[in-house]
């Protein structure tokens, strides 16, 4: 772990992004066909330069993003932010990428998602988190995270020859606290 976690729970330590997480496994991640089949396919692969500039740019975007690190080892496996966040509506949509593999299944997006929600709603007060995505596992867990599923995109993304759909989702804080009270 490079500092202080942001937000810690379920397993996973949530910390600021930052230049110095250009690594090389960060920098495989972005050129992983596997790792990007729910992102949408890549016409060049992403360079070491492309991935410093991202990273540096990030401050200046106005958006929160996010490291997941592994709590027990404090390795990074992904990332999770909240974009397009407009304050006068209260609302963000949030993206999340698990890059390392061998991570992935293991309740490691669900507790980076959990996270990022209480923290939206608690700590930012915004109103309404967002979400889209044709990731089936991703569907999954947003919908056991208590999302409303809102609307589909039909045959939005195209991967392996196919036209798939978009699901997209939508969580209000309302419900959000009024699922975690009844739990």
């Amino acid at each position: 772990m490079t500092e202080a976690p942001f937000l810690s729970g379920g397993g996973v330590c949530l910390r600021p992004l930052s230049p110095s997480d250009a690594s090389p496994a960060y920098l495989a991640w972005l050129n992983d066909a596997e790792v990007l089949r729910w992102r949408g396919p890549k016409a060049f692969p992403t360079s070491a330069a492309q991935l410093g500039a991202w990273l540096d740019g990030l401050a200046s975007r106005g958006d929160l993003v996010l490291a997941i690190e592994i709590a027990e080892t404090g390795r990074h496996v992904g990332n999770i932010a909240l974009n397009t966040i407009l304050w006068h509506h209260g609302t963000a949509e949030l993206s999340i990428m698990i890059g390392a593999r061998d991570a992935w299944g293991r309740g490691v997006g669900s507790a980076a998602i959990a996270l990022v929600t209480a923290h939206a709603f608690d700590s930012m007060a915004l109103r309404r988190l967002w979400a889209e995505s044709p990731n089936p596992a991703f569907n999954r867990t947003v919908e056991k995270l208590g999302w409303r599923r809102e609307g589909v995109k039909r045959q939005a993304f195209f991967s392996e020859g196919k036209h798939l759909d978009i699901e997209c989702w939508g969580l209000l804080a309302s419900e959000w606290r009024e699922r975690r009270i009844s739990k």
